[in-house]
């Protein structure tokens, strides 16, 4: 009888939330389906969290990261250690082709946010998730702005100098073309002048290949500074890249669930202590594990620690949600 009494309740649930589902599914299909299977587990239809490893495999890998997957992989076990060393308890299992509704897959992408960190890294830049990493890069970066400025007045100053000379020399070879040819010496001096402006040509090419350089290492500051102003809530507004435009949040690494499809997406990491720690991150969320308030702890907001160990707050949350005593 209370069996049947269960299940009654669990489908008086479940349709309840049907009609709803079926219209906005999109959109509320994330925070539904952990509520269902919160409410199927209590009611026992459901084996609690963590009896059995959460299986991944590797999505999408871009090679731009320069590493290989042996590494990532050996990445990701550090840090599927990092929630099972705790209790002994295996919660995760890496396979090469997993599929099913409880699959995750992990995915290596790259893109700009990735490119910034690596060409500040190439610059000895290494940016921390605090504020006076914060503070140090916005000087670094209102010091480039600054000889960037000038160096652009200057460049434009040559080619100004430049175009009027050309337009004189062009005009005086037009000159001398309509009578026939130019006498000697003034074929010498268009000679020399020819080889003047060729010359000019080459050193503002050259001016142009190191503005160019400049605005990618201004435009390179300008995504990592928009993520510490959002990721330490700092009340300025965003800084603004130079010929281009970003308009994407910064984030590391993302869990997604729509219900269906289990995905953490890796964007960008500076060492491989960082990664390892957004991918526990990302692990602890495939969990169904959620924010804490503990700086330090892995499952904190903020990538800023450096410890590959959970803290007390960490272990509340693994506790109460894989029902570990």
């Amino acid at each position: 009888m209370k069996k049947i009494i269960k299940i009654l309740v669990f489908f008086v649930v479940l349709i309840a939330f049907l009609g709803v589902l079926n219209r906005y599914q999109d959109a509320i299909r994330p925070r539904l389906v952990p509520i269902i299977d919160s409410i199927a587990t209590r009611l026992g239809f459901m084996s609690p969290p963590c009896t059995e490893p959460l299986a991944y495999s590797l999505g999408t890998f871009d090679e731009e990261f320069d590493i290989s997957k042996e590494y990532f992989l050996s990445v990701l076990a550090d840090a599927e250690a990092i929630w099972e060393k705790p209790f002994g308890k295996e919660l995760f299992i890496y396979q090469e082709d997993v599929k099913g509704e409880d699959a995750l897959t992990v995915n290596l992408v790259y893109d700009y946010r990735q490119q910034a960190t690596s060409k500040l890294a190439g610059l000895g830049i290494v940016v921390e998730n605090n504020r006076a990493s914060y503070d140090a890069l916005k000087a670094e970066f209102n010091r480039l702005k600054t000889e960037f400025a000038k160096a652009e007045r200057d460049y434009d100053a040559r080619v100004e100098s430049f175009n009027a000379r050309q337009k004189v020399y062009e005009e005086k070879v037009e000159y001398w073309n309509k009578r026939g040819g130019a006498p000697k010496k003034e074929y010498e001096e268009l000679q020399e002048e020819k080889s003047e402006l060729d010359r000019e040509v080459n050193e503002l090419q050259a001016m142009q290949a190191e503005l160019n350089e400049t605005v990618s290492e201004i435009n390179a500051m300008v995504v990592v500074l928009n993520r510490l102003v959002s990721s330490l809530n700092i009340s300025v507004e965003n800084y603004n890249t130079i010929g281009a435009s970003r308009g994407e949040t910064f984030t590391e690494g993302v869990y997604s669930f729509d219900g269906r499809n289990r995905e953490i997406d890796i964007y960008e990491f500076s060492t491989r202590g960082k990664l390892v720690r957004v991918l526990a991150h990302e692990l602890g969320h495939a969990l169904g594990l959620e924010h804490v308030a503990d700086g330090k702890a892995i499952m904190y907001e903020l990538n800023e620690g450096s410890n590959e160990s959970l803290t007390e707050a960490d272990l509340v949350e693994l506790r109460a949600r894989c029902r570990i005593e």
